[in-house]
């Protein structure tokens, strides 16, 4: 595969790496062509914190929420339209109509007078029944009911039913809800199951434990659909005529509370929903403009795995390694940056390679990488005794973890960065590590023309 070497931070790293080979086949005939020495023992603190933290207890989500008034509606709207543009431009075979109908149709949302309220929850507990007695109520007319939609973006308010305590589940639901801006009123439904002092109890627990995302006023327990009673009655005569009884739901609270805020937060509900449905189409534009940005950024990471193999296998000395990976690793850096619209300068990239460079020493990544493509080089005599294969493949492998890296990197940035988050940086080479170690993509690799 042919290499146009017309980048200048390539050329002095390349270079170098020619005039050693030379050098070394030549004249020197001590410096032979070993282990590529680049990954050391160095990465071994790295692989053991690896170890210890894989087993981490899982933290719980955080809250998040976002404070939405007409500004922040109007810059979500602004974004997803210059997102939109951008990848008009940078994509004009792809046809965008419909998202771009759904963008225009997001200032209309706003005026609306009608809300959407849904009735969701778990299995049998009255969800159809509190929808029936929800519907007739004159004072909620002008609400459109949805009893557990699929797609509860479009919803204005969520009733989240629960007969008796929520499972992890059902609060993780509700605080992926509250971090998208729903605002939640939680039903204890079916009180009517319990003694007066145990549903006191449990509307107290519930309270108490989604007391950060959700208010208490917001903490409502009813009985949609109350049992039976059986009332007894003596005769004159001495017997007992027994029958069952229906008794009337215990819904008012809720109405009241659905009343207040219908009438006092209506315009907050409003905005709220249109800024979930701006970010929603922001996250379906980005994900299309993910996908051609990747479609042009792996040709070049290719580009560069090749020509890393090449120059490793041209290079027997592993401080020159280190030089030529950085310049080879910060001209990929900058030719993805432009498809990412990251702009940098030539010395940030080589920075910036270099700071890649030491994360993926310090995960123990180089050294993993090594022993597992030479020992899959074992396997074939030729190629092991061939001496400068490990180098070869190692060189190429690392080049395209890197290149996956930073992509995984961009493709979670809007606007270039003035600097690295080297923390976020250091999770996606670890993510982007983890999927590249399967065996089908190292054998690939090894077939590489080096």
């Amino acid at each position: 595969m042919g290499v146009k070497l017309n980048k200048p931070i390539l050329i002095a790293g390349v270079g170098l790496s020619i005039t050693v080979w030379l050098w070394s086949n030549l004249g020197n005939s001590v410096l032979a062509m070993g282990e590529w020495s680049v990954s050391g023992a160095i990465a071994l603190g790295g692989l053991l914190w690896l170890l210890q933290n894989k087993n981490k207890n899982q933290q719980k989500l955080p809250v998040i929420r976002v404070n939405v008034d007409s500004k922040t509606v109007d810059k979500a709207i602004a974004q997803t339209q210059q997102m939109l543009i951008s990848l008009t431009q940078e994509a004009p075979e792809l046809t965008l109509t419909n998202l771009a109908e759904k963008l225009q149709q997001l200032p209309e949302l706003l005026k609306r007078k009608n809300l959407t309220i849904s009735i969701t929850g778990g299995q049998k507990v009255g969800k159809t029944a509190l929808q029936n007695i929800l519907v007739n109520q004159k004072n909620l007319s002008q609400v459109t009911w949805l009893e557990t939609p699929l797609d509860l973006g479009q919803s204005d308010l969520l009733l989240f039913l629960t007969n008796g305590d929520l499972t992890e589940s059902e609060w993780e639901k509700l605080q992926q809800w509250h971090n998208l801006n729903h605002n939640i009123i939680l039903v204890f439904n079916k009180q009517d199951q319990y003694l007066p002092e145990e549903q006191v109890l449990i509307t107290t627990q519930l309270k108490q434990r989604v007391e950060s995302i959700i208010p208490p006023a917001n903490v409502i327990a009813i009985a949609s659909e109350p049992r039976s009673i059986k009332i007894r009655e003596h005769q004159t005569d001495g017997s007992i005529k027994e029958w069952m009884e229906d008794t009337d739901p215990v819904v008012q609270p809720l109405i009241d509370r659905l009343s207040d805020i219908i009438a006092n937060h209506h315009r907050q509900l409003v905005l709220a929903t249109t800024w979930r449905e701006a970010i929603g189409l922001h996250k379906d534009v980005k994900k299309l403009t993910n996908q051609v940005r990747f479609e042009r950024a792996l040709p070049i990471i290719e580009q560069y795995q090749w020509l890393a193999a090449a120059s490793a296998l041209a290079n027997p000395i592993a401080a020159v390694d280190m030089v030529i990976a950085v310049a080879i690793n910060g001209q990929m850096l900058v030719d993805l940056g432009q498809i990412y619209q990251q702009q940098l300068s030539l010395s940030q990239a080589q920075t910036a390679a270099s700071t890649l460079g030491e994360l993926m020493l310090k995960l123990g990544l180089v050294e993993v990488s090594t022993q597992t493509i030479a020992g899959m080089l074992k396997t074939n005599a030729i190629t092991y005794l061939a001496g400068g294969s490990i180098q070869g493949v190692s060189a190429a492998y690392l080049t395209r973890v890197a290149g996956l890296s930073l992509v995984e990197y961009f493709q979670e940035q809007d606007v270039s960065v003035e600097g690295w988050n080297l923390e976020k940086l250091g999770a996606k080479i670890k993510q982007v590590f983890g999927q590249n170690q399967k065996m089908a993509i190292i054998q690939n690799l090894i077939k590489l023309p080096v």
